[in-house]
């Protein structure tokens, strides 16, 4: 009986979730940032689908210098909300699969000086993948313009 309650007063204490450590991005702050993942059988059907603006990484230094590079490739709208202006910057992955394999997190990484850096990490508790299927992963990114 005293394990039981225990047990249940450390799941008061340090509940279980996924966005445990996790940081929520939010327009107003520098950059917000949303991802939606979808993961399609070989046939085209959907079998996940996943979306956040919380990770529990995050390297803002990394991601404002990825999103300076990725600006000065093309053109990204702006927008205007409350009156002040921000850009969009919409960035896609895909990934096919080759052989089975469990997925937990969404990770976005780019390579500074031919090394990856990890950008942000959206963890999440993860599917089964097996061969043929093909994920991809969208990322928004909304920045204020200076």
């Amino acid at each position: 009986m005293n394990k039981i309650i225990l047990f249940g007063f450390i799941f008061l204490l340090f509940p279980l979730n996924s966005s445990f450590g996790a940081t929520q991005t939010e327009i107003g702050n520098n950059i917000f940032i949303f991802v939606q993942t979808t993961v399609r059988n070989a046939d085209g059907q959907l079998v996940v689908y996943l979306e956040s603006t919380k990770f529990t990484d995050l390297n803002l230094t990394a991601v404002k210098s990825f999103l300076d590079f990725e600006a000065s490739r093309g053109k990204d709208p702006v927008i205007t909300i409350d009156g002040l202006q921000y850009q969009v910057i919409r960035r896609a992955q895909s990934q096919t699969f080759n052989s089975e394999d469990l997925v937990a997190s969404t990770i976005l990484s780019d390579n500074v000086d031919e090394k990856p850096v990890l950008l942000a990490r959206f963890a999440h508790d993860g599917y089964s993948v097996i061969p043929g299927d093909t994920l991809e992963s969208i990322w928004t990114f909304i920045r204020p313009v200076a």
